[in-house]
């Protein structure tokens, strides 16, 4: 069988860059979360990554239950410099939540995520009031099936790892929808091969993982 096609997202383009901070999180030995804000133009003005077991970066948040990719990549922003409401915020995992609550308050009006995450994603929140639905948040869900396999194999592999008390709900609703990066993130938690791929550059390892779905159990 031919290898399969690996779109990893371009250099500088905002998926990239949330991608490479979720990277960077896992790698670190935090959640696998990272997020990005774009101008109207696709420019990355703000980054942002899971920083709950980590040290904070300057002007952002860390260990703290309050330190996520989203809140992260809010506060790198400038006030002074952009219109919210302008901006876009792209982040590799359905938000929480806080982080709904984070982009409201912080008058951004357009959101992308790039996988599901149905524990505990929480777009929902954005029809869940009169003040919230007056925002107008334009969401936009994952497009990418790659992307998103890559991002629930790895978040998959964490969640086990770390033995959180409600980790077998979470993975088992990821399953539903996602039940070839589930069994891929599984299969990496029992081999212990997080450690070998930690220090990979992430082109290697997403081809790797990526080519490792099987593709028919894609649930999208």
């Amino acid at each position: 069988m031919a290898p399969m096609y690996v779109n990893v997202p371009k250099p500088g383009s905002p998926w990239r860059v949330a991608l490479e901070q979720a990277w960077a999180a896992y790698a670190a030995g935090t959640v696998p979360v990272g997020a990005a804000i774009a101008d109207i133009h696709g420019v990355v003005v703000a980054q942002g990554r899971n920083r709950i077991w980590d040290e904070p970066a300057p002007g952002q948040i860390g260990r703290t239950r309050l330190a996520h990719a989203e809140v992260n990549a809010i506060l790198a922003l400038s006030a002074e410099s952009f219109d919210p409401r302008a901006l876009t915020l792209f982040t590799t995992a359905e938000p929480c939540p806080l982080c709904v609550g984070a982009i409201l308050m912080a008058n951004i009006r357009a959101l992308r995520y790039a996988s599901r995450e149905p524990f505990a994603g929480s777009v929902a929140m954005l029809r869940a009031t009169p003040y919230v639905r007056s925002k107008e948040v334009s969401v936009h869900g994952p497009n990418d099936s790659q992307l998103e396999g890559f991002l629930i194999a790895i978040a998959t592999e964490f969640h086990l790892r770390a033995a959180g008390p409600r980790v077998a709900e979470l993975v088992a609703l990821s399953a539903v929808v996602r039940p070839d990066a589930v069994a891929l993130g599984e299969r990496l938690y029992r081999s212990g091969e997080w450690q070998a791929l930690r220090t990979k550059r992430l082109e290697e390892v997403f081809s790797l993982l990526v080519q490792t779905v099987d593709s028919s159990l894609q649930g999208v």
